[in-house]
């Protein structure tokens, strides 16, 4: 497993990052599942995981932040994100300071750590103003329980007007931005994101690499038992299909493309992503399954296959 030097901070990531969105704490709250797939993925060299105070409404903080307490801090890198909706009032959302700072100590005490290695800005909010946002996150940086601040699924406007404030003030720009980003779903190359980062030395992680399983081929003859688009009821989720009817003749086009060339499409789209320089964010709901994910970062895709990805 490589290590990825993020943007123009001294932080490295593992190529891949362990995500727990709809896995760990919303798929499963069993302690003994969480450490099993915790200890997979270090097992299989992974040091970046990634969480949120929304995933399973702070069960995946709890039990991650468990599962990874067999470790020392100093040997991994661990993020979580603060804005997101986790109650009925204005008080339980967005950017605010108030908001924040609260958010953050209850994701600390779940996660029973004194630290959190990256803090993300969950979304952007248009009603707080940009200079409290910066003040905000640096001010948890300064405290000494935030090494790094981060964005996910910023607008290129909110990121411009971010960076500018923090040279206004002298502050820590945030460090990497993470967007859902797979083969099938390519929005950060198209509405400015990704130039914006490449162009300002901001690191980039993509959510979603195979597309909630799409780029896997395991669809193709119908939803198989115990997918997720299966478990959408349990899971409270039920996007899956809806990619696969926006990004049909991709996804089509680039499973037949693999076929031509004899690869399988699992590795295909882990590799896709690395690539471009979007590091993936990767869940599994089985051990085995992610052991076999991880297979694809080993897979050889000559040059002229990836013209042909290109060109789809």
């Amino acid at each position: 497993m490589r290590y990825i030097r993020m943007g123009n901070s001294g932080l490295k990531l593992t190529e891949v990052t362990f995500g727990s969105a709809l896995t760990i704490g919303t798929e499963n709250l069993n302690q003994e599942y969480a450490d099993k797939m915790i200890a997979q993925a270090w097992d299989l060299g992974i040091r970046s995981f990634d969480v949120s105070n929304n995933y399973g409404m702070g069960a995946a903080e709890r039990l991650v932040g468990k599962a990874l307490q067999r470790y020392p801090h100093e040997e991994y890198v661990v993020s979580t994100k603060g804005s997101w909706p986790v109650g009925e009032t204005p008080y339980h959302r967005g950017l605010s300071r108030k908001h924040i700072l609260w958010a953050f100590e209850e994701s600390i005490k779940k996660m029973g750590l004194d630290y959190v290695d990256i803090y993300y800005a969950h979304r952007y909010d248009p009603e707080t103003p940009m200079e409290e946002v910066v003040r905000t996150f640096n001010y948890l940086i300064s405290s000494g329980r935030v090494r790094y601040w981060a964005t996910s699924e910023w607008p290129v406007e909110a990121l411009q007007e971010c960076h500018e404030v923090c040279e206004k003030l002298g502050m820590e720009k945030p460090i990497i931005e993470q967007c859902i980003y797979s083969f099938a779903v390519r929005k950060a190359e198209k509405n400015g994101v990704k130039d914006f980062c490449d162009s300002h030395g901001v690191g980039m992680l993509g959510f979603s690499p195979l597309c909630q399983g799409l780029l896997t081929g395991k669809y193709r003859n119908g939803i198989p038992e115990g997918s997720r688009a299966a478990k959408s009821k349990q899971l409270q989720y039920d996007k899956t299909m809806n990619f696969y009817e926006q990004n049909k003749e991709r996804i089509d086009k680039f499973l037949e493309t693999c076929d031509i060339y004899g690869l399988r499409p699992t590795d295909v789209a882990i590799k896709w992503g690395i690539r471009k320089g979007i590091y993936p964010v990767l869940g599994a709901s089985r051990p085995e399954q992610l052991t076999d994910t991880l297979k694809g970062l080993e897979t050889e895709v000559s040059e002229d296959a990836w013209i042909s990805f290109e060109e789809i």
